[in-house]
């Protein structure tokens, strides 16, 4: 072991990059353009944004599901394109990623009206097309993994 090697190799670094930048992007733009987003006003005293209003609720809920979908991205480092291999064979890892999910839904869903003054999120939680969006933007971390890893085999072919 070379003591002198950097502990974040190449692959990591792209990967951490990639996402950051899906992730940071994603977030401005749906923070800045949001008038596409399906019933983000229940009643019409329900805020339209801000805080305790669905598009902040949807926010939040975008970006703890895109670290819940990284953590799979985050369990191979080198690149390998089947981040669901082994899955079956690590209960603990399934059970609190399954966990996380759970509560997340609770806590958006169920609790929303007690959570509302902690969290600020909207007290009625989330419409089922708004659980799509979320669970989409979500999962594009898993489509940025893999386009990531394609660039990066790729540039390794050509240098």
């Amino acid at each position: 072991v070379n003591r002198h090697d950097s502990i974040i190799t190449k692959q990591m670094l792209m990967n951490m990059i990639g996402v950051a930048a899906y992730e940071v992007g994603l977030m401005i733009f749906l923070l800045l353009d949001y008038e596409w987003i399906p019933d983000l006003q229940d009643h019409h005293s329900d805020p339209m944004t801000g805080p305790k209003s669905r598009h902040y609720t949807m926010l939040f809920n975008i970006f703890v599901l895109m670290q819940v979908f990284n953590e799979y991205n985050a369990r191979f480092l080198r690149g390998e394109w089947q981040i669901w291999r082994g899955l079956n064979n690590n209960r603990l890892y399934l059970f609190i990623s399954i966990g996380t999910m759970l509560l997340q839904i609770i806590m958006v869903q169920v609790a929303a009206p007690v959570l509302t003054f902690a969290l600020k999120i909207h007290p009625a939680g989330l419409s089922w097309r708004q659980w799509l969006i979320c669970l989409g933007f979500g999962a594009g971390t898993l489509v940025v993994q893999q386009i990531l890893n394609r660039c990066r085999l790729l540039i390794m072919m050509l240098v």
